[in-house]
């Protein structure tokens, strides 16, 4: 054999070589589609998976739904299309979604839900907290309070929801409804949706309280706490933060600053998932297998703990 061909061959040999071990060497990629950036609690998910994605060498594919579905399920058809390994959700309104995750089952690419799941929807697992839970908690929280203030459990609540079909907001005003409608005395005499943003929350409940005069509203129920936010501000503007009291739900530092002020009587933790479903997503890669929910630890604050408790975000 000419040396020259031998050269060649040898060329060739070492390219093949460098390819396949290039294709050995290269990380792992997810994909992570969320149904929006516009809210804290959004953002801090996204960041704490970018995190844990750069420390374990993991190529990370995200996307941001912009609060529409279509969008959303557009961004997983695109990730999916450059060979994500695992797919991690965050879900937004469960119609729509719940059939695009199907038939990426139907397709064998693997997901689970990180901080807001779908129940029942195929998934691997789901890291998020107890979201009727906490509604059934601060339901029981209204009760006393309104108990500690009239001797027995009656009274004017309003519920500000979250939006519309989102299972989370379901779940979270179907757990405290289970408990306040116990009580015949305890009226809710309004409920709307506030899209779990502050703007909406806030033009929601200047509404509500033009409709129900001073004297008619106890407590309100906000099923998160950017609402919870927007509806402190309202009531504010209207001059009846010593009429009506305020609980959130998520633990974020401004509704902990709310407490200490007085304005907000309670709020329910409810972190990010992005570490702790990180920390999951890694051992679905390593092709451990994971519980088919994980469920993350809260605590109810209120002025008494408000101090000794680290906000969720």
């Amino acid at each position: 054999m000419k040396n020259s061909t031998i050269a060649h061959a040898l060329t060739a040999a070492t390219l093949l070589f460098s390819s396949i071990s290039a294709v050995w060497a290269a990380p792992d990629t997810i994909g992570l589609s969320q149904e929006s950036l516009d809210h804290p609690w959004l953002a801090n998910q996204r960041r704490q998976i970018e995190a844990a994605c750069n420390t374990a060498g993991i190529r990370l594919l995200a996307t941001d739904g912009q609060g529409n579905v279509a969008t959303q399920i557009a961004g997983i058809e695109d990730m999916q299309s450059k060979g994500i390994k695992l797919l991690l959700v965050q879900a937004g309104k469960a119609e729509g979604l719940r059939q695009e995750l199907q038939s990426l089952k139907e397709r064998g690419i693997p997901y689970m839900f990180v901080g807001k799941p779908i129940e029942n929807a195929g998934a691997i697992t789901m890291v998020s907290g107890d979201n009727r839970g906490l509604g059934v908690d601060a339901g029981q929280f209204f009760v006393d309070s309104l108990i500690q203030k009239y001797g027995k459990p009656k009274g004017n609540v309003v519920v500000i929801e979250g939006i519309p079909g989102d299972e989370t907001s379901l779940n979270r005003v179907g757990g405290f409804l289970s408990i306040v409608k116990k009580y015949p005395d305890i009226k809710v005499v309004a409920s709307q949706p506030g899209d779990y943003r502050r703007p909406k929350a806030y033009e929601v409940m200047q509404n509500i309280l033009q409709a129900h005069p001073q004297g008619t509203i106890d407590m309100v129920f906000a099923a998160n706490g950017e609402m919870a936010l927007g509806v402190i501000q309202a009531i504010k503007e209207s001059g009846r933060s010593k009429e009506i009291k305020v609980t959130g739900l998520d633990g974020q530092k401004e509704e902990f600053d709310a407490i200490r002020a007085g304005d907000e009587s309670a709020t329910w933790l409810y972190p990010p998932a992005g570490t702790e479903g990180m920390a999951v997503a890694l051992k679905i890669l390593k092709g451990e297998k994971v519980p088919p929910k994980i469920v993350l630890p809260t605590v109810r604050v209120t002025k008494d703990n408000v101090d000794t408790v680290k906000p969720a975000f």
